[in-house]
């Protein structure tokens, strides 16, 4: 794939002495004495140093305008990510949400799939609604260095000019999507909730909470580009697969790879959490801080594992040690829409509230009658969970 993107760091060799004074002060090592100096883009991190140091002035540093403007920057791109050999449902959901921006807008959807040995999950992009995939391929991608994905994807966005891409909020997306902002000088709204066109500007609205959830903030990006929002696994909807549609498979050239060099992976484990996945349970447990001892917990968990339902916890119970970090649902957790969805000493505070409103059936259970919760929820009970427990142990669905 060739580069036709300007690097940020110039140098103006009309003016360059060849002294040598900023391949010696760059911590980095990303610049090399020949005839002239020359910078590695793969080792160069924008410090700046050398434009500070340089005694004649011969380097520059650009802001990143003239490279991401918006006059021709075209097309919806996801970002697919790959999970247990298959696409990660979170991409499936950004598909469908980039239809729907594609139909106001009438850009064309497109995604990008990076990986080893992936090539036979573009298809799948397509039967749910990319126009085209951008393949990215190479052995240096085999296991998820984020580093090197973010220089692999960085390269074909540069060359792509996307006018907005979408990225998952996921444990590999949060990071790869900060990453791939600064890289691409562009801005990034994470989190978000909803995303919409602008009809007069064209701009996408990157709709998320604000101020602890205590209003929903509309963020734009006027300038630079891509636009970029990610989004939590559950909060879009997918469409449905169409194995009928037609699409193109664009394989790009990443051989001459930088991988970077201050990373090596020792070895990768995979640790088993236990209970039902929180994103395919029909039925999901939440428990809070009401719930006030780990036997309470166990009690719980025990009746929820015997009626096939997947337990979770708020923050709260997070922080508080009742529920495991990665069983939490909330605006910094998971987004979750269960057939049903039973509260137990949460209070709903919206950061809680926002990741269960996909929940088609809701019941809570809080000794404060006054609590968030019971706004939301179908059913309320006002009652400690050491209250509710023996009844809540004898129903069975």
């Amino acid at each position: 794939m060739d580069k036709t993107y300007n690097f940020a760091l110039q140098l103006d060799k009309d003016l360059c002495t060849g002294c040598g004074v900023c391949a010696e002060g760059c911590t980095f090592g990303a610049i090399t004495m020949g005839d002239w100096p020359e910078v590695d883009p793969y080792a160069c991190r924008l410090c700046g140093t050398c434009v500070s140091e340089c005694p004649v002035g011969a380097w520059s540093m650009a802001d990143g305008q003239d490279v991401h403007e918006a006059a021709d920057a075209s097309g919806i791109f996801v970002l697919a990510e790959t999970a247990h050999g298959g696409i990660a449902p979170v991409t499936f959901e950004l598909l469908g949400k980039a239809a729907e921006l594609s139909a106001k807008s009438g850009q064309h959807v497109e995604a990008i799939l990076a990986g080893y040995g992936v090539a036979p999950l573009a298809d799948e992009l397509i039967a749910y609604g990319a126009g085209r995939v951008h393949l990215l391929e190479s052995e240096a991608l085999s296991s998820y260095i984020e580093e090197n994905h973010a220089t692999a994807v960085a390269d074909v966005v540069r060359s792509l000019r996307p006018a907005i891409l979408l990225v998952g909020a996921t444990v590999k997306g949060r990071g790869l999507s900060a990453r791939l902002a600064s890289m691409l000088h562009t801005g990034l709204t994470a989190d978000c909730t909803d995303l919409d066109i602008d009809t007069e500007t064209g701009l996408l609205r990157q709709i998320r909470p604000a101020f602890g959830g205590n209003l929903m903030a509309t963020i734009v990006t006027p300038d630079h580009r891509p636009q970029m929002a990610s989004v939590h696994p559950g909060v879009m909807k997918a469409p449905a697969r169409d194995g009928s549609r037609s699409g193109e498979t664009v394989r790009h050239d990443i051989s001459t790879m930088r991988q970077d060099e201050r990373i090596s992976l020792l070895g990768e484990t995979v640790k088993a959490v236990c209970g039902n996945n929180l994103a395919d349970s029909r039925i999901v447990v939440g428990i809070g801080r009401g719930v006030k001892s780990h036997e309470t917990v166990d009690a719980i968990s025990t009746w929820a594992e015997s009626v096939g339902a997947a337990v979770a916890g708020s923050r709260a119970a997070v922080e508080c040690g009742l529920v495991d970090a990665s069983r939490q649902v909330g605006q910094t957790g998971q987004t979750i829409s269960p057939d049903l969805y039973i509260a137990v000493g949460i209070s709903g505070q919206i950061q809680h509230t926002a990741a269960i409103t996909g929940a088609k059936k809701i019941i809570a259970v809080n000794p404060d009658r006054n609590a968030p919760i019971f706004s939301m929820a179908d059913y309320g009970w006002v009652a400690t969970a050491e209250e509710a427990l023996p009844v809540l142990t004898n129903i069975r669905f």
